[in-house]
């Protein structure tokens, strides 16, 4: 038996409120399958597939081979990136009450099979994750237009009076990419 290792109150998770703000931008049936993934989470303390699936089958009549497959479809499913990505980012500002933004844009390599581009909130030494792009690995191309695409997807998403830094390592700076920073406003 799968069993909860944490032992938070509601009010310390505020899925609800979460899920709230991201229904304009989900189908229901994501929703409803982020809202038992984020249960899971909280619950477990881990994202591990098996565990997951484990846990959500004892409490509900699905079994874990349907939960595997539900969560599948859900990985497999586009998101609304006009929509979400920008609600991230604010979700993020507004609930951890940030006074000025530092934004990490990274790429990571998953083996030969993909890499992540990902644009994300740091927060004492921690990234959140709030807009990305997953393309296979080891495929020719440039990813200044995919930097480029991630930094316009959030313009505008943030007041203009709150400072933002966006911050790489050595492996994504150009001068073209400051100049797509420059081009989107930091954001705003």
């Amino acid at each position: 038996m799968i069993t909860s290792k944490r032992h938070n109150t509601a009010e310390e998770y505020p899925i609800a409120t979460l899920l709230q703000h991201l229904q304009h931008a989900l189908t229901p049936a994501q929703l409803d399958r982020i809202h038992w993934l984020l249960f899971a989470l909280i619950a477990l303390g881990t994202l591990a597939q098996t565990q997951v699936c484990l846990f959500l089958a004892q409490l509900t009549p699905i079994a874990p081979n349907t939960w595997r497959q539900r969560l599948k479809r859900l990985r497999q499913q586009p998101f609304p990136q006009q929509t979400l990505f920008p609600t991230l980012l604010r979700l993020a500002v507004e609930w951890l009450h940030l006074p000025q933004v530092f934004l990490a844009l990274d790429a990571t390599t998953l083996g030969n099979r993909w890499t992540v581009l990902a644009l994300g909130v740091v927060v004492h030494q921690h990234t959140i994750p709030v807009a990305w792009t997953i393309v296979r690995g080891n495929t020719k191309g440039a990813w200044l237009p995919l930097c480029e695409t991630l930094l316009g997807l959030l313009r505008g998403a943030l007041p203009k009076s709150l400072s933002v830094f966006v911050l790489t390592d050595r492996g994504l700076w150009s001068p073209q990419l400051f100049g797509a920073i420059v081009r989107n406003g930091c954001i705003r």
